[in-house]
């Protein structure tokens, strides 16, 4: 069965490549409030929030977004039904787990400290897939070396 979904394989490495400076680039925006002055935005006077504002967290995390799927959509080397089945079965492990984990944020998180919560959920689903496939293709590899 082929998937019409899948990326070629090369899209990985590229979504590699750009995932990096993507997560650099965000946590120096997060941790040390680091901000790309060409990003800096002014909005009329109407607007209700801040006159000016900068979009380099948004290019960070557009960054960082489609790095991860193109890494978690493009297609395996060998890719066959097997491997369909793997992606089927980690896409569900990674939307399961990443529900639980919302479930006890919000129960446990409170205030402002649950929009950080919200913003990294935004991302779990697709770095629990990625990990979760790569670690059963990989031992099925390792215990079926064919």
């Amino acid at each position: 069965m082929k998937s019409t979904l899948l990326l070629p394989n090369k899209y990985k490495w590229i979504g590699i490549i750009l995932l990096i400076p993507s997560l650099v680039l965000g946590a120096f925006y997060r941790f040390a409030n680091f901000e790309f002055d060409f990003l800096e935005i002014e909005k009329s006077q109407k607007e209700f929030l801040d006159k000016h504002f900068n979009l380099t967290d948004e290019l960070a995390l557009t960054g960082i977004i489609v790095a991860l799927l193109f890494i978690a959509f493009a297609r395996e080397k060998q890719e066959d039904e097997y491997i369909n089945t793997i992606r089927l079965e980690s896409l569900q492990w990674a939307v399961l787990i990443n529900y639980i984990l919302l479930l006890v944020a919000t129960w446990l998180i409170h205030g402002f400290a649950y929009i950080d919560v919200m913003m990294y959920n935004m991302l779990t689903v697709l770095i629990i897939f990625i990990i979760r496939f790569h670690v059963v293709l990989r031992k099925n590899r390792i215990t079926n070396p064919e």
